[in-house]
């Protein structure tokens, strides 16, 4: 039987050491033999290995107890009388004096081991087998810890994507690939990318995009919505206007004749990019009114020539 490491040694710390002093003992040990600051030092890679195994076992408060229990267990030749050991149902002592109940029938699981629990991940790590020193049927390769973050963009970010790195809680940096046009509160699994487990199988990184607002456009989907603002004469006459799409693009915009407030001007495939789609600009427009009139008479007889204003005598009456 291959000997169970010490992880308090890998870790530098004390096996009374607080939760606290083995978090910061593997952030500061990660970042050091962390693969990327050491692309060329092989020896590098698997002490960080080594200590991303250590601290799975002890980083967690349940794995920890069970890592303890299991090196205060008999199995390395001390204590142990086989299952004919003459204590009453099957039970023997470990040299701490507790009581551990075997059973012959149930190899198969942890159950036959009533004073530790679930074991599974920890015998079929220093065993080399399954669930149990016995040669039970649990998987070998035991899958670290889903890891969930999340992530802040700004819109233009959002809306090129592209290769990044992203801080775990524990202080690794992973990289990975924003997709091209996500959408805030988008949530994404990465296969791979969470916590390394015993073995070195890493679990998963559930990563939610937080895209920060922006000025000038609103996003609706893959749609874009933009504002141009023209003056009273311009919405009845018409005018054009030159609209800057959130990629850059300049395109010229007649607005035409008797536009209305809050009226929209389509511009087909010049919204958000996506992997699948492309959505469009809208250019929503809006009408300023002055507070002040050079010459409102004038104003006023041309308004009640057109019919858009009874005449003052009218009015009066």
């Amino acid at each position: 039987m291959p000997p169970i490491p010490n992880y308090y040694e890998t870790l530098g710390v004390s096996e009374k050491a607080s939760a606290s002093e083995i978090k910061k003992a593997y952030r500061k040990l990660a970042r050091d033999f962390h693969p990327d600051r050491n692309p060329d030092n092989p020896e590098a890679e698997e002490k960080f290995k080594a200590v991303q195994e250590a601290y799975d076992a002890l980083g967690d408060e349940t794995k920890r107890k069970q890592y303890d229990q299991m090196r205060r267990n008999p199995f390395g030749g001390r204590g142990f009388d086989g299952f004919g050991s003459g204590e009453a149902g099957g039970y023997y002592r470990t040299p701490d004096g507790t009581h551990i109940r075997v059973d012959p029938g149930g190899f198969g699981s942890d159950e036959g081991f009533g004073g530790f629990g679930g074991l599974g991940d920890l015998f079929g790590q220093f065993f080399g087998g399954g669930g149990s020193p016995f040669g039970g049927d649990a998987p070998r390769d035991v899958k670290g810890g889903d890891v969930e973050t999340r992530l802040g963009l700004s819109f233009e970010e959002a809306l090129k994507g592209g290769k990044t790195e992203v801080s775990l809680p524990d202080g690794e940096k992973v990289r990975i690939t924003i997709p091209k046009g996500v959408e805030d509160g988008t949530r994404v699994r990465l296969r791979g990318k969470g916590q390394p487990g015993p073995t070195g199988t890493r679990g998963d990184l559930y990563l939610t995009f937080n895209v920060r607002p922006d000025a000038r456009f609103r996003r609706e989907g893959t749609d874009l919505v933009t504002t141009a603002t023209i003056n009273v004469a311009e919405a009845m006459l018409g005018t054009t206007r030159a609209i800057t799409t959130a990629y850059g693009k300049t395109i010229k915009v007649t607005i035409p004749a008797g536009t209305q407030p809050g009226e929209r001007l389509r511009l087909k495939g010049q919204g958000v990019q996506t992997a699948d789609a492309t959505g469009a600009l809208f250019v929503e427009v809006e009408v300023t009114i002055p507070t002040t009139l050079s010459d409102e008479a004038g104003l006023r007889a041309w308004a009640e020539a057109e019919g858009l204003l009874a005449p003052a005598s009218e009015s009066a009456a």
